[in-house]
Parts: structure tokens; C-alpha cells; sequence
């Protein structure tokens, strides 16, 4: 019995470190969203480019120098954070600004059709090869009783509430974050009160570029960094559903849910019950269809009253 709650113990702090890149994910979705009420279906490969450049960044300066992995770690996380800033300024020069006036439906297409560019393009560069990137944290882990936990693991966790938490209070608290909802409800009467949509528009999407890019960084030396990492972006999608569409808060719990139920699913469940495993693949979306009957717009979602 012990054990038994000791090994789904571990499951869910695993899940919910796993459901915090989710929520990263999650993030960078509602941040378009809420600047454009456009749904970026690029992230997922935003946060592969971003880890293929820290990792590139990486392994030069270990060629390169003397320095620890601290040190080189950090090094490559600051220059692929830059890379994402003149990422996604260049995302938003030719996706947003020649589609701005555009129905959304053309400018989601766009975004699917960057994603199989970007994927594409990353395995012409980088090759066939997976890469295992090495923890800045190594295999250091905490132990409370039976259960431990990665240090990675734990600073994943971290900076996930961290992120969720500045970007909530920065589009509550600040003037840039209330133009960017007010962008979003009505352009061209934001455009009227003075507020610089175009700045706008390409400040949302470098900040999901980096939000995409920090997830792909602490995201890669927990699995493996390979082209086919950006379809993490597409299990993500329901979290940000299942949250709430929009929410950032929703974020980060639909994410948490979301990993922690693919982990226990995996697990204890399809140990227990060896029928799960055939449903293995599609018990997120059965959850999501569940909560979205009881609550169409997610957790945290406000339903629109639309006045006739």
C-alpha cells in the first residue's frame, strides 16, 4: 500500500513538471490570443528552433572554452533568448503585417504552413541525428521521504509559476498589457485612442517566442531534441483549452492537468488497468471533452455574451 502511493506520488510530481512545459506551451498560445484572437499553431516548432539554438550555442562554447556547464548553460540561454526577440519580430514581419486585415482562418493557415517550414528547414540543418542536451543541474535530485525530485525537474516548475505570474500582472497591471487586450477586442479603435498596434502585434509575438524558447531549453535535456519535439505543441493545444482559451492562470493549470494525467495514465492506471493503454493517446482529449461539456469555456474561460 506504501508503495503503492509512493510510486503515484512520483508519477504526479513528474507529471506536473511535465505538465509545466505544457504550460509554457499553453502560454504562448494564450499570448497571441490575447493580443490577436489568433491561434499560433507554430509554437510548438518555435520551442524546437529555440532549444536547437541553445544547444548549438552549447556546444560551441564547450569546443570553445574551458568553461563549466553552469556557466556555458546560461551563456546559451541568454543567446538563444535574443535569437527568439529578432525570432519573432521577423514572425510577426511576415505573418502578422501582410495578414493583419485578413481573415484569422488565413493567417492560422499561415502559421500551420511556418510550422511544417520550420520543421522542415531545422532537419535539412540539423540532420537525422537526436540529441540528448546535458542538464545544467546534472543528476542532482532532492529527496522528501521515498519521493525525489530532479533539481531540473524542480526549476521547471519554477519558472513556469514565475512566467505565469509576470505575464498575468503585466497584462492586468501595465499599460502595454491592457493596449494589447484592448488591440485584440477592437484594432481600430485601439488605433483611434493613440495605442501603436504594430508595436503591439510584434511585442506579443516576440514574447511567445520566448516563452516558446525557454520551454524548449529546460524541455530538451528532460526528453530528447529532435525535429519532431514541436508536436509537443499540438499536446499542449487542449491544455490551453482545457484552462481556458485566453487565461493565462488556465495556462499553467491546464498544463499541470494535462501532465498530470498523461503520467498516471502511463503508469499506475495502465499498470492497473491494462485497457487504458489502448487509450493511452487519446485520454486528454476524452478529459477535455468531459470539462468542456460542464464548462464550454474552460476552467478559467469567460463566455462571451454576445448582444443581439
Amino acid at each position: 500500500m506504501i508503495e503503492s502511493f509512493t510510486g503515484i506520488t512520483q508519477e504526479i510530481v513528474s507529471g506536473v513538471s511535465l505538465g509545466c512545459i505544457y504550460a509554457l506551451i499553453a502560454l504562448g498560445f494564450t499570448l497571441i490570443f490575447k493580443a490577436t484572437e489568433v491561434v499560433n499553431f507554430a509554437q510548438g516548432e518555435l520551442m524546437m528552433v529555440g532549444a536547437y539554438v541553445n544547444f548549438y550555442l552549447v556546444s560551441q562554447l564547450a569546443a570553445a572554452t574551458d568553461l563549466g556547464i553552469g556557466p556555458r548553460f546560461l551563456l546559451g540561454f541568454v543567446g538563444a533568448l535574443l535569437f527568439s526577440i529578432l525570432f519573432g519580430a521577423l514572425l510577426d514581419l511576415v505573418i502578422n503585417r501582410p495578414l493583419k486585415d485578413e481573415s484569422v482562418f488565413s493567417i492560422i493557415m499561415a502559421t500551420i504552413s511556418i510550422s511544417i517550414i520550420l520543421r522542415a528547414g531545422t532537419a535539412m540543418i540539423v540532420g537525422p541525428l537526436t540529441h540528448i542536451p546535458e542538464s545544467p543541474f546534472g543528476n542532482r535530485v532532492i529527496s522528501i521521504g521515498d519521493v525525489t525530485i530532479a533539481i531540473l525537474d524542480l526549476f521547471i516548475i519554477i519558472s513556469a509559476v514565475v512566467l505565469v505570474i509576470f505575464f498575468y500582472l503585466f497584462f492586468n497591471k501595465t499599460k502595454w498589457g491592457v493596449a494589447m487586450q484592448a488591440t485584440a477586442e477592437d484594432p481600430m479603435a485601439a488605433q483611434l485612442m493613440g495605442i501603436p498596434i504594430k508595436k503591439v502585434y510584434r511585442n506579443v509575438w516576440i514574447f511567445s517566442a520566448m516563452v516558446a524558447t525557454v520551454g524548449g531549453i529546460l524541455l530538451a535535456p528532460r526528453t530528447l531534441l529532435d525535429t519532431n519535439m514541436g508536436y509537443l505543441g499540438l499536446k499542449a493545444f487542449p491544455a490551453a483549452v482545457l484552462g481556458g482559451f485566453g487565461s493565462i492562470p488556465g495556462a499553467i493549470v491546464g498544463g499541470v492537468m494535462l501532465g498530470v494525467i498523461e503520467t498516471l495514465s502511463l503508469g499506475t492506471l495502465s499498470y492497473n488497468f491494462a485497457w487504458i493503454k489502448e487509450i493511452n493517446d487519446v485520454i486528454v482529449w476524452i478529459v477535455l471533452i468531459v470539462v468542456l461539456m460542464i464548462r464550454p469555456a474552460g476552467i478559467f474561460g469567460r463566455e462571451e455574451i454576445k448582444k443581439v
